[in-house]
């Protein structure tokens, strides 16, 4: 076992508008457990019912000129995938709100004729591109006639982490397919995460956590080949994957049980570090994270009790989240301005990708905290 916590919020991109609302926020478990086999990790306690997403969900980081690049990348290796004197025919499993399938069409320079996405908890009709529809339901083997035939890129970006059912998922992503057409999947490493102790990276939504070996082994077991490449500076996988004309193998790789011990035991001294730094900076000046996202509620929420709250509040350029409240801790979310005007003399970067932005935010500001940057 990986990691265990009990009273967690069963949604972390919510932002609360009382205390109070946060405090009674809905909980669940994570009992975080890894094959010895094929290294896939997740989460022995899910129960997805206790899974709802409505209009409090919020997990928009688009504020972030690194994560836009990022978007930017990504979208144009699904337009790169389709060879340049054809046009392009989208389809997106979990399209969220069509935020990814409008930059793909925007960036595509009017070589998409077609998009189609799938995902229950859509509403943003209005914001669609010409071209494009998205289907309110979870994909699965039995939709694939709302797929249109000449389709030819397949993309679905942070969903199957979502998914417990992993192997009916796979089987509808490679219901999918047909021969000519590309899969792309982006979603979180369990390795970068044990590599780097980013305990604060295991959290209710995440009940599946793939490997590079894990995704591959069950894709293979669907039939088909995949690469997979590391992205957003190794935290997140491109998995690329085909129907090639023989199917593959599925072969699981018998990997070593130490990184999952490596990861127990510098999660130990990770905490008891962080406590200790707690102890000694507040007394100085408040403390505040930067990053109200997943990372932020967890980290927030491992250190901040009903009796101690050594963090202050939480920085976030999302203006929707400022002045509202993360689940179960309670901890305010703030723009920059006001952890400022806080008196807060400490900052801790959430994500390490962020940080040479937020230092220069800071430094614009005038403002003299110190920084310090979690798993960077």
């Amino acid at each position: 076992m990986l990691d265990e916590r009990p009273n967690i919020p069963s949604l972390q991109n919510v932002a609360l508008q009382t205390s109070a609302e946060a405090l009674a926020f809905p909980q669940g478990a994570i009992t975080m457990v890894r094959c010895a086999n094929c290294s896939f990790v997740w989460n022995a306690s899910f129960d997805p019912a206790k899974i709802s997403y409505d209009e409090t969900y919020n997990n928009d980081v688009t504020s972030s000129p690194y994560y836009l690049a990022h978007l930017d990348a990504m979208a144009d290796r699904v337009i790169t995938s389709v060879p340049e004197d054809a046009d392009i025919h989208y389809v997106e499993i979990g399209c969220g709100e069509g935020d990814f399938l409008s930059l793909v069409h925007q960036r595509a320079g009017g070589r998409m004729k077609s998009a189609t996405g799938f995902d229950p908890s859509f509403t943003g009709e209005d914001k669609l591109p010409d071209g494009a529809k998205v289907y309110r339901n979870f994909f699965s083997p039995d939709n694939t006639d709302q797929i249109p035939a000449e389709a030819n890129v397949v993309c679905s970006r942070h969903t199957i982490e979502h998914v417990a059912d992993v192997q009916n998922f796979a089987t509808a992503l490679a219901a999918a397919l047909a021969p000519g057409r590309t899969l792309f999947i982006e979603t979180p490493d369990a390795n970068w995460i044990l590599e780097h102790t980013a305990f604060q990276d295991f959290f209710y939504e995440h009940c599946s956590i793939y490997t590079p070996e894990s995704i591959r082994f069950l894709l293979a077991q669907q039939g088909l080949e995949c690469d997979v490449e590391p992205v957003y500076d190794g935290q997140y996988m491109w998995v690329s994957a085909r129907m090639p004309e023989t199917p593959v193998q599925a072969k699981p790789a018998e990997l070593s049980g130490q990184l999952g011990l490596n990861y127990l035991e510098n999660k130990r001294q990770m905490m008891a570090e962080w406590t200790t730094y707690f102890e000694g900076r507040r007394a100085i000046a408040p403390v505040a994270l930067w990053g109200g996202a997943s990372k932020g509620v967890t980290f927030s929420l491992l250190f901040n009790t009903a009796e101690d709250a050594p963090i202050d509040c939480v920085i976030d350029l999302n203006v929707a989240k400022q002045g509202c409240f993360m689940p179960i801790s309670g901890t305010m979310i703030v723009s920059p301005e006001t952890a400022k005007s806080r008196g807060v003399g400490t900052v801790i970067i959430m994500n390490p990708n962020y940080e040479d932005e937020i230092r220069q935010q800071i430094q614009d500001m005038g403002w003299t905290a110190e920084v310090r940057v979690l798993n960077g």
